[in-house]
């Protein structure tokens, strides 16, 4: 006669057995699951076939205490699973042991054929691509004393078999080797209300079977998660000047629920297309977009770089302004309107007639600022009342002539109302002037040991 010894102590776990865990690399949504740790769910020993006196029985305790997946077996850990026992005269010790009979010898003869199921309707309204999946260990004897999962799509009036277990793992001092299991459910449990799933154990008499019986914990019903979203957006511009505006634009892929933006200066927008942003002060930003889902989230990144304005300092020294930025492009204007004067584009300017001019200085990164307005006085525009000298006729056709200037040679330049140099003579004296220039209003200037004198002219 046999009879298997049951489980007497504890084993350590067994690191190399992780190779015998399957493993899944896409995410999932648990629409019902349960590890046995309420025992009134599951109804225990339903007879489907012969059951001798010394029958093996369905149990619901910690005598096989549950472990993760790729540990070895234990008992009373606390955390319960359902097993399959050994009951009667003959039976040693708990957890997942069994009596695998007498061979016929009619002293203990243990012929099994029951079933535990869980006594509840499991709805899987709504969805498709069900898979069972749970955690067991399980030897027996391949064919005569196994294991198999069962499933009813009708309240548990009928039953079918998914699979017969068999073909598991022990480890080293004969402890089982839990492992993680996964199958798929059939067509007929989609989408229905009263889908139970249940756990059959059956042994012949022949004295023949290697334990651990059969053990399961943790079993659940998924559903395919969400794939996550990819991440991915575009700006109008990726380098701007404090005070300048972006656009972002999502450009992500994928089943999108959530959007997160962290512009990198302390604010953030949930929108999937977010307001315009300015960015206020120098320096460079990481943009980052987190979009999520059901299945996960995936992030993206963008640098912005906020240039530099440049210096709008400025020196004045002989009624001429100096704008101290270099390597810059420069524009001069007129205060307080700010119009530009034409042909001003050096780093220095000076004026030719009185008034408030600046400067709008734009640095190689592109970022322009205009300076304050410098006031320039004394350089006496005259409009036709004598100031030294006298200009007739005015306006002019073709010659100019000039009296009172003196009995010394004077420098004489007449300028074009944009500051273009279009006469000079560096030692004119009184009388007539040829000048070939196009009609329009002059500014004459003459230079003496007292200064500068100017004129308004007009060439009709």
């Amino acid at each position: 006669m046999y009879i298997r010894v049951a489980k007497l102590y504890p084993m350590k776990t067994l690191l190399f057995a992780l190779l015998l865990i399957s493993t899944c690399s896409f995410a999932q949504t648990t629409i019902w699951s349960d590890d046995f740790e309420n025992p009134a769910l599951w109804t225990l020993n339903q007879s489907t076939g012969v059951n001798d006196l010394d029958a093996n029985m369905w149990f619901i305790t910690d005598a096989e205490g549950g472990v993760a997946a790729g540990q070895c077996g234990v008992a009373t850990n606390g955390n319960k699973t359902l097993h399959v026992g050994c009951q009667g005269t003959w039976c040693i010790g708990a957890g997942a042991t069994y009596n695998a009979g007498d061979g016929g010898l009619g002293l203990f003869a243990s012929t099994t054929n029951k079933r535990t199921v869980y006594n509840a309707n499991i709805s899987t309204l709504g969805n498709t691509n069900l898979t069972l999946s749970f955690d067991w260990i399980g030897i027996g004897a391949a064919g005569t004393d196994y294991g198999a999962v069962l499933y009813s799509i009708n309240g548990g009036t009928t039953w079918t078999t998914l699979q017969a277990m068999t073909g598991g793992t022990t480890c080293g001092n004969g402890q089982g080797l839990w492992q993680a299991s996964s199958i798929t459910l059939p067509a007929a449990c989609n989408n229905i209300a009263n889908l139970r799933i249940g756990f059959n154990w059956t042994n012949d008499n022949d004295g023949a079977g290697t334990d651990p019986s059969f053990a399961v914990n943790n079993v659940r019903i998924t559903i395919p998660g969400a794939t996550p979203p990819v991440a991915n957006f575009i700006s109008n511009i990726s380098t701007i000047c404090p005070g300048e505006c972006v656009t972002f634009s999502d450009q992500s892929s994928g089943n999108i629920s959530t959007w997160a933006w962290d512009f990198g200066d302390g604010t953030t927008s949930t929108q999937q297309t977010p307001p315009i942003h300015c960015f206020s002060n120098p320096g460079n930003y990481t943009v980052n977009l987190t979009v999520g889902n059901s299945g996960g989230t995936s992030t993206h990144n963008m640098n912005i770089t906020v240039a530099p304005l440049p210096s709008t300092a400025t020196s004045l020294a002989n009624n001429t302004i100096t704008a101290l930025q270099s390597g810059a492009v420069y524009q001069w204007v007129e205060c307080p309107d700010m119009a530009m004067i034409p042909n001003t584009n050096n780093m220095s300017f000076t004026p030719i007639s009185n008034g408030n001019y600046a400067v709008i200085v734009t640095n190689a990164q592109g970022c322009a600022d205009t300076s304050a307005c410098v006031s320039i006085t004394g350089l006496g525009i005259d409009e036709g009342q004598h100031v030294g000298f006298e200009l007739h006729p005015m306006p002019f056709s073709s010659d100019l002539y000039i009296s009172g200037l003196g009995a010394e040679p004077v420098d004489l330049t007449i300028f074009t109302m944009d500051g273009r140099v279009v006469y000079f003579d560096p030692n004119a004296t009184n009388g007539s002037i040829a000048l070939n220039i196009p009609a329009g209003q002059y500014i004459l200037r003459v230079t003496t040991q007292d200064g500068l004198i100017s004129k308004r002219i007009v060439r009709e």
